[in-house]
């Protein structure tokens, strides 16, 4: 009986001392990330390949993202040749000949960027031996090319841009 009247005591002053106070908790959160600010990033490594017109090609012929995703590409050119100078463009759908052309115009001043609203993203021109890196923002749902746009490699050198 005692050891009865002894645990119901050391329960009643632990509910009593930990009612007592005013004060009012909050959780902090796991980790500090800012939804608004945080980058969900989808990384690709894309090698250009080949030394002659007819065998120069991309490693990827497709790519996979989520729109709003940051899309980061690291093209990296295996070219020997000091022609096989290399980009990469993703531009909007069955667009591929038309900014290939404009890009023609744009010239290597712009590294054979054209301005045009079909172009999502493209980056600088990688001589051979070089890397460059293109990040940018997934456009919405659906689907896109990517090619290089240096004169005459456009048939040869693409492939697709899928947002989901």
């Amino acid at each position: 009986m005692k050891s009865l009247i002894i645990k119901l005591l050391l329960v009643t002053s632990t509910l009593f001392i930990s009612c007592g106070s005013n004060e009012t908790k909050t959780e902090k959160p796991v980790n500090n990330i800012n939804p608004e600010t945080e980058k969900v990033l989808e990384e690709f490594t894309i090698e250009a390949l080949g030394n002659t017109m007819m065998d120069m090609q991309y490693s990827l012929k497709n790519i996979s993202v989520n729109a709003g995703s940051w899309v980061k590409i690291n093209l990296i050119n295996k070219g020997e040749d000091p022609a096989m100078i290399h980009n990469i463009l993703i531009v909007n759908y069955n667009k591929r000949s038309e900014v290939a052309k404009a890009a023609i115009e744009a010239g290597p001043e712009l590294d054979y960027i054209p301005k045009s609203k079909d172009v999502i993203a493209g980056s600088k021109q990688a001589n051979p031996g070089e890397t460059v890196t293109l990040e940018f923002k997934a456009p919405s749902k659906g689907n896109y090319e990517f090619f290089c746009s240096y004169p005459g490699h456009s048939s040869k050198m693409r492939g697709y841009f899928f947002v989901k």
